[in-house]
């Protein structure tokens, strides 16, 4: 029934005018998950046992790629992320778009959504349990991909990995990640 009422909220916006932000995380333990080798022969890897501390990513989506990137030591908090929308997100956005965020707590903050709107732009949730209607988080996959590729086992080389995958996001692959979420692109310019 949410995820039905979802579809009715978002039909009176166009899929340009949608920006999909969200966070993930990242370590200097992140490695391929499948390896190849000769025949006969063991594929060998290693990973750091102690990992040190998570990075979060922070983005927002558009049909036109990633933008508002930013990264933090350790997990996402209230004050973090309102600090993130007011600093990063908010001079990027533009009147009349409609930011989507899932149901993290920090999400819901009344200091997020006032800076939002002193933009001139809405706020729109996802229904619980619905990842299936957010491209970015296709868009985390690329990225994560990216670092496990990399393989960094320093903070600087993990920052220097995650500095490289952003820019990975092309357009092309966001406005894919719409389409496979349901968004028709015929409004997009």
């Amino acid at each position: 029934m949410k995820r039905a009422a979802w579809w009715e909220a978002v039909a009176a916006h166009a899929p340009a005018d949608l920006v999909f932000v969200d966070e993930s995380g990242a370590t200097v333990k992140m490695t391929r998950t499948h390896a190849r080798a000769p025949r006969g022969e063991r594929a060998v890897g290693r990973v750091p046992r102690n990992h040190g501390a998570s990075t979060t990513l922070l983005a927002a989506l558009t049909p036109d790629g990633l933008h508002a990137t930013a990264t933090q030591p350790g997990g996402v908090t209230t004050a973090s992320f309102a600090a993130y929308v007011r600093d990063v997100l908010c001079p990027v956005l533009r009147a009349g778009q409609t930011v989507v965020l899932d149901n993290l707590s920090a999400h819901k903050n009344a200091a997020v959504r006032a800076a939002i709107a002193a933009v001139g732009c809405s706020v729109l949730y996802l229904p619980t349990y619905s990842p299936d209607f957010s491209p970015i988080e296709f868009a985390w996959a690329h990225v994560k991909a990216a670092l496990r590729a990399a393989g960094a086992r320093t903070q600087q080389a993990l920052d220097a990995a995650i500095a490289a995958a952003f820019p990975a996001v092309t357009a092309d692959h966001a406005r894919a990640f719409f389409r496979h979420c349901g968004y028709p692109l015929a409004q997009c310019p």
